[in-house]
This record gives C-alpha cells, sequence and structure tokens, in this order.
C-alpha cells in the first residue's frame, strides 16, 4: 500500500537522514492512473468523459490508458466535468507537466472560480471560454 504524500513530507520534515527507499517504493501515479481513480471515485465511465471532452474516441482512449499526455485544457475540461477539487486539478496539471492554475491569470481565476462554486461543466465552459460544449 502506498503512503500518502502528506506523510512522506512529514517523515522528511522530522528525521534527518531521508530513506529513499520510501520515495522509490511509492512514486507518484502516472496521468491515466489518477484521471482513472477520479473517474471510479465519480462513478463516470470513460466513454462518458470522452463523449462530453468532444475529442477523437481514439484520443480519448489514448490519454485514458496513458500514451497520450492531454492538453492543458483536456486537463482542466476532465476537472470540470468530473466536478474534482481545486487540488486535484493542480496534481494532474503537476502530473502532467502543465503548468498549474494561476489566479492572477484571469482564465485561470475563471476556471478556480467554476471549480471552488461548482459549477456544471457546461456553465464553466460558457463562463472560462464564451462556449458552451457540443452535446454528443
Amino acid at each position: 500500500m502506498k503512503i500518502k504524500t502528506s506523510d512522506i513530507e512529514k517523515m522528511i520534515r522530522r528525521t534527518k537522514r531521508l530513506n529513499m527507499k520510501v520515495i522509490e517504493e511509492n512514486a507518484p501515479p502516472t496521468l491515466n492512473e489518477y484521471i482513472l481513480e477520479c473517474l471510479n471515485e465519480k462513478g463516470v465511465r470513460r466513454s462518458k468523459l470522452i463523449g462530453m471532452l468532444n475529442i477523437d474516441r481514439n484520443y480519448g482512449y489514448q490519454i485514458l490508458n496513458g500514451t497520450r499526455t492531454p492538453t492543458r485544457r483536456i486537463i482542466i475540461q476532465i476537472g470540470l466535468i468530473l466536478g474534482l477539487e481545486v487540488s486535484q486539478v493542480q496534481k494532474m496539471l503537476t502530473i502532467a507537466e502543465r503548468d498549474v492554475l494561476y489566479v492572477r491569470r484571469p482564465e485561470d481565476a475563471k476556471i478556480v472560480h467554476c471549480l471552488e462554486h461548482k459549477f456544471t461543466y457546461e456553465e464553466s465552459c460558457e463562463f472560462i471560454w464564451g462556449e458552451v460544449p457540443i452535446k454528443t
């Protein structure tokens, strides 16, 4: 069983000798693993997520099986569709090595606002990008 990141941080703070074995045995999840974990938590099927993203089916499954890394916007859209917390979206962006949300950027401030206030996906897209997603 993996140790929580917060527990690893505590261990690093209170010990004088860093146990790299613990770090190596508790590697961070890959982006696709984390997305799949979030999908399971929210009870959303892969096909539904891909349909709501309105992306090519092959590209969607490549994201979910880890052979393609999605754009920053797709990652944010996944977070909005799943109704994730800001911290969860930040984690996805970090894992994917994309810019994290920074509220001094107007678009990012809107994204954080939508996540914090639990806007629907459609409301979020209209508020952030001025477009309503195509229903599939």
